[in-house]
């Protein structure tokens, strides 16, 4: 199919959102490599959480997702993506964004103003639960 698509096209952005989170490494791996063996294939665009929020979901949701277990949260971040030769040209945390554009979830105000009242390291906890889109480009 990647051949297929690459044949019908000078320059590609592949899009996975939601997809890479509920692969494994192996698997995103595999995934990274043969996307880069098409030459048309100039960018793409993924998203990513943190451990600490992969973690922290599993804990809070638990097996509400219905057993599809999220697996992928790289602790190198978008770097992990640069040995199957993939750039992190621009990466935006889903949070900042969301507050950007004020699309935030409700009370997520309130949430910040709390977070000052919380001890440094229990701010830190919270601070690393982010996920990431990351725009990708060919090394």
């Amino acid at each position: 199919m990647f051949g297929h698509v690459a044949a019908q096209a000078q320059k590609v952005l592949v899009l996975t959102e939601g997809v890479l989170v509920y692969l494994n490494r192996e698997d995103v791996a595999a995934l990274a490599a043969a996307l880069h063996e098409q030459p048309a294939f100039a960018w793409w665009l993924v998203d990513i959480t943190t451990p600490a929020l992969l973690q922290w979901l599993g804990k809070a949701w638990g097996e509400s997702t219905g057993g599809a277990g999220m697996k992928f949260a790289p602790d190198e971040g978008p770097a992990f993506f640069a040995r199957y030769g993939w750039n992190a040209a621009e990466s935006r945390s889903m949070a900042l964004e969301a507050r950007r554009l004020r699309r935030e979830m409700p009370r997520a105000g309130l949430y910040r103003f709390l977070a000052l009242l919380m001890p440094q390291d229990r701010r830190e906890f919270f601070r690393r639960l982010d996920s990431f889109v990351v725009l990708l480009d060919r090394a």
